[in-house]
């Protein structure tokens, strides 16, 4: 059996009920923050040009882009919700994937089930569906399908969308396996245009290819069977192990869910600045520090960093979400990372010059696991000869330490408050904390739209 036709018969054989108990609940605390994240991203620049591209090309008003007023067909409301989701880079990770899961995902799950009318449970199952394929081929492909260049959020991406797609459609197993076979030609996405707003355009390509996938192979469009471990087929085209046997032995035995599980992001920036940001900000309250008081900040990495935070002197707010120097030098100067730290328009005088004092250098000593890849650590010189060091650890958010569901919740009212008024928004929180026992999930969708175009 192909690797195709062993991931097509787990999505289609299997149920909401084969699933562990910590499934739900993960899908219901990702929907809140990815709902909440996509609402925050609809006023970005590339999610509005990205609006406009679409009325200028049309499409059925089957499926609503969130935040905004337009309507239009499952494959763009997938695209316009997928750039908005990954906008700020405010959006949930995975060490598996070594990307970002939820954005692509649910931007896929909506718009297939909005236009093939389907309830809370369907979009729960499939999500989920698609999270299982993500981190078995992440676990597969990673870490030398990342660091040769392909960011995963698309290119493994884009299958587990097809995934979750397929089965919100309803495909058979030959059809499933059809949209998988196609998915793996529509995979593409670089990490050389990080700090760009083609970053974030890749998650809506990943769901917009994967949405597309299932629409074509219900229409009878076939793709090779072997297209995944074929001799020129995904794996050996993009990178990593020769066999994938490893990886889908575990489906429907070892669940992603319970193992590789998310991260929720406490700050929008790339998650490897993130270590560094807690740690700093821990020092500043600690301390007491001012920003005459900082020497010098050295923040150490593994070998991957530097590959993703390659802005070491960033000349907008986009790419400040990926320098380190940027992030450790507001952290430090300003006692807060939020949406505001990136923001268009000079950096304040002395963040900047705080900015010249914060060195990234890559040690050999940190801990290298999938998951401890942005563990950093931060040793922090001040002007009167001390030193102040805080060990190699991981970030607030981080499924071992993950955000409370307090602290979640304050995070969707504050994205959704950019577009959204308060009440509106609680009400949404409190029906996406029962997504499985929406009806239609319509009613939730209908009440995301927002006065912008």
């Amino acid at each position: 059996m192909t690797a195709i036709a062993r991931i097509a018969e787990f999505i289609v054989k299997t149920s909401l009920d084969d699933l562990p108990a910590a499934a739900l609940p993960l899908v219901r605390r990702a929907a809140l923050d990815t709902i909440g994240v996509m609402l925050a991203g609809a006023g970005e620049p590339a999610a509005q040009m990205v609006r406009q591209a679409i009325r200028a090309e049309g499409g059925s008003p089957l499926c609503t882009v969130f935040g905004a007023t337009l309507r239009t067909s499952p494959t763009w409301a997938a695209l316009a919700n997928g750039v908005a989701g990954h906008a700020h880079d405010f959006d949930d990770t995975n060490f598996a994937l070594m990307g970002h899961p939820s954005v692509p995902l649910f931007a896929a799950a909506l718009a297939a089930a909005e236009a093939h009318p389907a309830d809370g449970r369907a979009v729960a199952l499939g999500y989920l569906l698609g999270f299982e394929i993500d981190g078995a081929l992440g676990s597969a492909l990673n870490p030398a399908h990342y660091t040769r260049g392909w960011h995963a959020t698309s290119t493994l991406g884009t299958i587990g969308s097809a995934a979750a797609s397929a089965r919100i459609v309803g495909l058979d197993v030959r059809e499933t396996s059809h949209a998988l076979g196609i998915a793996a030609s529509l995979a593409s996405g670089l990490k050389e245009n990080f700090g760009s707003m083609t970053k974030p355009y890749h998650a809506g390509h990943a769901a917009r290819n994967g949405v597309w996938a299932a629409l074509l192979a219900r229409e009878g469009f076939t793709a090779s069977d072997t297209a995944l471990e074929g001799n020129q087929g995904f794996v050996a085209a993009f990178g990593g192990t020769s066999s994938l046997d490893g990886a889908l032995d575990g489906l429907g035995r070892h669940w992603q869910c319970e193992t590789s599980r998310i991260a929720v992001k406490p700050y929008p920036s790339c998650a490897m600045t993130h270590p560094a940001i807690d740690a700093l900000l821990e020092l500043r309250t600690r301390e007491q520090l001012t920003v005459a008081q900082v020497a010098d900040v050295e923040v150490a990495v593994n070998p991957v960093v530097p590959d993703v935070l390659r802005h070491p002197r960033p000349t907008n707010g986009l790419e400040r979400k990926f320098s380190m120097e940027y992030c450790a030098a507001v952290a430090l100067a300003d006692g807060r990372v939020d949406l505001a730290s990136f923001a268009e328009g000079d950096v304040p005088e002395a963040t900047r010059g705080l900015m010249s004092r914060v060195r990234m250098v890559v040690v050999d000593d940190l801990p290298k696991a999938l998951e401890q890849n942005a563990w950093s650590r931060v040793t922090v010189t001040l002007a009167d000869g001390r030193t102040l060091r805080v060990p190699p650890r991981g970030a607030l958010g981080h499924p071992d330490t993950p955000l409370t569901d307090a602290r979640l919740r304050e995070k969707f009212l504050g994205c959704a408050a950019l577009v959204l008024p308060s009440h509106d928004a609680e009400a949404v929180a409190d029906q996406i904390a029962h997504l499985d026992d929406v009806p239609d999930i319509r009613a939730l969708t209908s009440r995301l739209v927002a006065n912008t175009r």
